[in-house]
């Protein structure tokens, strides 16, 4: 036990998951909760009850959280755009209590269930995240990727009901087995990964770039495609690649259940388009026109609007990605990192609007490498990004714990 405190992550981790608490604490006291947003809370389906009623528990089910846990506790009625992985976790954790209690919705079990496994997996995350940096990086460097995860301003979903922590688990160790040319493992955790959330099907790009350069030893060069695709498409490279076909597979099972619940393969998509935050679920919309709905937001909405800040958080969010981005090209992160970044924060743009992109970025861990290694030599601009980074993150678990939309 005393080895596993001595831990420089899990001291890190502990320290920063106590601080979490004094935001809510603070918000509790000063902030009120914000007006007809019941809903995104337990109380909107239950009756409060011991042990979570309290503002320092319950407030890390809001928004999705709740959908998770309704899933978990008795499966789909409407929450189709909710992958089911983490769920199914929930209640596979929970089978052997199930046996003594009965499991019902929104309660204690799944409830502290889902709360533990969050948090593990984000410990685990972390831990896995040295593991593949080491690959590349010295202690320093990984070191302040790590600081930088903790402390930006959305990193609290991490240990929230979300699957944030589960999806950037999954992420690190499909890279991590594929750098040490694990590649049915990775594959494996691809297809975790694709059921986790619907942006994890991505990850097939970047790993058959990290394939076909690494292990067919095929240089990719962009400006000579023809060429590139008759060195891999051979006989033997197109038996080797089958394997990758498997990846997408979840996210076709879940299709056929979406369409013998709902009848529409893509009810999982579609119902985005419920929300009334301008996705367009039917058709991709071109990046600069998304960036141009922002730009029009700014000019139309009054800035005592709630809803002008959220959409300039969202904004910031996508400058900060590209930025990450371009210092990872310059300071030349794998080249499979950078496309699984660019896919990554490609997929909101194209579907028209950025809500919910601050809590996206989160899962591109690349982006914060490529920050980290631009500001590891100077001292002030990496002291005031931290500065700037508890701030935002202490205002904004502040006003999520309050029922106030953040990502």
């Amino acid at each position: 036990m005393k080895k596993v405190l001595n831990n420089k992550i899990i001291q890190m981790f502990l320290i920063w998951r106590v601080w979490l608490f004094i935001p809510i604490i603070l918000a509790s006291i000063y902030i009120p909760f914000r007006e007809n947003s019941l809903f995104t809370t337990l109380w909107q389906y239950v009756p409060k009850y011991q042990l979570v009623e309290n503002d320092l528990v319950y407030p890390w089910s809001n928004f999705d959280g709740v959908h998770y846990l309704a899933i978990a506790s008795r499966g789909y009625i409407n929450e189709g755009r909710f992958l089911p992985l983490f769920p199914i976790l929930v209640r596979i954790l929970i089978l052997p209590l199930t046996l003594i209690w009965q499991v019902k919705p929104y309660g204690h079990l799944v409830f502290w269930s889902s709360l533990l496994l969050s948090n593990f997996f984000f410990i685990l995350s972390l831990f896995y995240l040295k593991k593949l940096l080491k690959f590349d990086y010295k202690e320093k460097v990984i070191n302040k990727t790590i600081l930088l995860f903790l402390l930006f301003p959305t990193s609290f979903f991490f240990v929230a009901i979300y699957t944030e922590s589960l999806f950037l688990l999954l992420t690190i160790l499909t890279f991590y087995f594929a750098r040490q040319r694990k590649w049915y493992k990775a594959i494996f955790l691809s297809l975790l990964l694709t059921i986790t959330r619907l942006p994890g099907v991505l990850i097939l790009i970047p790993l058959l770039y990290e394939y076909i350069s690494y292990e067919l030893r095929i240089k990719i060069q962009f400006n000579n495609l023809v060429k590139v695709t008759k060195k891999v498409f051979t006989l033997r490279n197109i038996i080797k690649l089958l394997k990758f076909i498997l990846i997408p597979l979840p996210l076709l099972i879940y299709a056929i259940f979406n369409y013998y619940k709902w009848q529409d393969p893509l009810y999982f998509v579609h119902a985005h388009g419920a929300l009334g935050n301008s996705r367009e679920v039917s058709s991709m919309v071109f990046p600069l026109i998304t960036i141009y709905r922002y730009i029009k937001i700014f000019l139309s909405v009054s800035i005592k609007q709630y809803e002008f800040w959220v959409a300039l958080i969202e904004f910031i969010s996508l400058i900060f990605a590209i930025i990450g981005i371009i210092f990872a090209y310059f300071k030349k992160i794998r080249p499979s990192y950078i496309i699984y970044s660019i896919a990554i924060i490609s997929l909101p743009l194209l579907s028209g609007t950025l809500t919910g992109f601050p809590r996206y970025l989160l899962l591109s861990f690349p982006i914060f490498v490529g920050i980290s290694l631009q500001l590891d030599k100077n001292k002030w601009l990496w002291r005031i990004l931290l500065i700037i980074s508890i701030t935002f993150q202490t205002i904004f678990l502040a006003l999520f714990s309050r029922g106030w939309f953040i990502a």
